[in-house]
C-alpha cells in the first residue's frame, strides 16, 4: 500500500510517500496547490506531480492533503470533485489539520499558526474547529499582513503630522523604498492584493521592535494578544492546556513573549512545533485507513 500526505500550499506544494510499515518512499515537490493563487486546474496538476514524484511514478492508494485556500463552502465544491479523482482514496482538510496533526499526531489539540496569515485550528477527537482563516480582508488577526497593515496607517499618520516619527517610520519607508506620501499611496493601492509584499513589512517591525521602537512594539503586542485570545477560547472550549506554535511571526521574540504571556494568563503554555505539515497528512493518512500513525516517526 502506498500513502502519501500533501501540505498544498500557497506558494509551494509538498509530498512524502510511505508505505503501511512506515517505510519512506520519496518526497515531491511542485508550485502553488492554492487554486485561489493559479487557478484550479493549474493547482490540481501541480499536487498530482508532486504525488507522483513522491511515489516514482506508482498510482498511491490512499493521499491525504490539507489545502490552502478552503476558506468556504464554495471552495471546496469547486476543488473537491477534482483532487478526489488523484488517489483510490483522498482525503481533503484544511492545511491547518495537517499543522496541528504533524505535532499531536492524530490527538486532540489546539495549533496556531501565525505567517502572512492565521489561523487558529483544533480537534477533540472527533471533529475539527477553527476560529480566522478566512483571508487578510476579514481576518487573519496577529498574521504578517495584519501587522504590516497596522504599521502602514501608523506610517500614514506620522507622515500627515499626527504621530510623531519613530525608527519605525525609516525602516517601514526603506523595506518598500517609498520617500513620500505620494510614493506611500501608489504603493499601497497596487500592493494591497499582493498579499506577501504588504505581509513582508512585518519584517521592518520586528526589526524596528528589537531596537526599541515603542510603536513597533505595541503593534506587535497587539497582534499577538488578539490572536492568543483566539487561541485559549479554544483550547477552553477543547479542554487542553497547551497549543502548539507555527508560522514566521513567531520568530519574533517580542511576538512570541507576549503570545506566551497572554495564554500563561489563563493557565495554558505555547509549545513551537517543529515537524513539518506533510508529515501531519500522512499521520491523517495512516489513521483514516485505520494504521498506527506513530510508525512513521520511528524511522
Amino acid at each position: 500500500m502506498i500513502i502519501v500526505g500533501v501540505d498544498a500550499g500557497g506558494t509551494k506544494t509538498k509530498a512524502v510517500a510511505y508505505n503501511e510499515e512506515g517505510n519512506l518512499i520519496g518526497e515531491g515537490n511542485s508550485g502553488s496547490g492554492n487554486y485561489h493563487n493559479v487557478g484550479l486546474s493549474k493547482a490540481i496538476a501541480h499536487i498530482k506531480e508532486a504525488i507522483f514524484s513522491a511515489t516514482q511514478g506508482k498510482e498511491p492508494d490512499v493521499v491525504a492533503m490539507g489545502v490552502a485556500g478552503l476558506d468556504s463552502r464554495y471552495d471546496w465544491e469547486n476543488f473537491s470533485p477534482l483532487a478526489l479523482n488523484l488517489a483510490r482514496k483522498v482525503i481533503i482538510k484544511h492545511d491547518g489539520v495537517i499543522a496541528l496533526f504533524s505535532e499531536t499526531l492524530g490527538q486532540p489539540g489546539v495549533v496556531v499558526i501565525a505567517g502572512t496569515g492565521s489561523v487558529v485550528e483544533g480537534y477533540d477527537g472527533k471533529d475539527f474547529y477553527r476560529l480566522g482563516g478566512r483571508g487578510w480582508l476579514l481576518s487573519d488577526d496577529g498574521s504578517a499582513y495584519w501587522v504590516s497593515r497596522k504599521a502602514l496607517r501608523r506610517v500614514l499618520r506620522m507622515m500627515d503630522g499626527l504621530e510623531e516619527k519613530t525608527s519605525l517610520f525609516n525602516l517601514v519607508t526603506s523595506k518598500i523604498g517609498i520617500r513620500d506620501l505620494d510614493d506611500l499611496v501608489l504603493w499601497a493601492y497596487t500592493s494591497s492584493c499582493q498579499i506577501d509584499i504588504v505581509a513582508s513589512v512585518a519584517e521592518a517591525v520586528d526589526r524596528a521592535a528589537r531596537e526599541g521602537d515603542r510603536v513597533a512594539i505595541s503593534i506587535l503586542k497587539e497582534g499577538a494578544e488578539v490572536l492568543a485570545s483566539q487561541a485559549v477560547t479554544l483550547a477552553k472550549k477543547l479542554g487542553v492546556d497547551k497549543v502548539y506554535l507555527k508560522g514566521g511571526m513567531f520568530k519574533s521574540p517580542i511576538y512570541l513573549s507576549a503570545f506566551k504571556g497572554y495564554l500563561s494568563l489563563y493557565g495554558i503554555s505555547g509549545d513551537i512545533g517543529n515537524r513539518s505539515p506533510e508529515i501531519g497528512a500522512v499521520i491523517l493518512a495512516f489513521k483514516e485507513t485505520g494504521l498506527n500513525p506513530s510508525k512513521i516517526l520511528h524511522r
